[in-house]
């Protein structure tokens, strides 16, 4: 695992506007089974229409007619509701390192995936392994899930589908270093 990837994960579900700072770590993960859907995620967006596809990706992640298909919070997975008690554990885990979440809430895929990133990046595997096992893998499958049963174009599709050959990675690499 390398904190790069995380980081990369982090952007990916941050929105469109971010694709700059995607490609910049796209050479870093060319040996992962995610790359292609990546690269491709990253060709659509320099070759689509950013407005559109930013509207695809709000309606499958931020907010749609009745109700979001696929909120990217851990609290709806594992509690069924925004900013609950998951929230004050991450805040707590969080504060730990010195963070404290600014652009999206502490229990948000891009910001779990941002500590990640910070974790891996200072060399402790041990606290990143455990946050994988009590956060990510807790609720982050479903949510590939519903991204694959909701996505409403291409684009959200290749996210879904690269987040869950990268869980795949991540459960396999905890397998072998167990």
């Amino acid at each position: 695992m390398i904190w790069e990837e995380f980081k990369l994960f982090s952007y990916l579900f941050m929105g469109v506007k971010y694709n700059e700072k995607v490609k910049e770590l796209l050479d870093k993960v060319k040996n992962r089974r995610y790359y292609d859907d990546v690269k491709k995620i990253s060709e659509i967006i320099d070759s689509g229409n950013k407005d559109q596809l930013a509207t695809e990706f709000t309606r499958c992640f931020i907010n749609d007619y009745k109700h979001l298909k696929c909120p990217p919070y851990e609290s709806w997975y594992r509690e069924r509701t925004i900013y609950g008690k998951v929230v004050a554990e991450l805040y707590d885990i969080y504060s730990k390192y010195g963070i404290q979440p600014m652009k999206e809430l502490p229990d948000h895929i891009s910001t779990e995936m941002e500590f990640l990133a910070y974790v891996f990046y200072l060399g402790k595997e041990d606290e990143g392994k455990k946050f994988l096992v009590e956060h990510i893998f807790k609720w982050v499958p479903q949510f590939v899930n519903d991204i694959e049963k909701y996505h409403y174009g291409e684009y959200t599709r290749l996210l879904g589908n690269s987040l869950k050959l990268f869980l795949e990675e991540l459960s396999n690499d905890l397998e072998q270093n167990k």
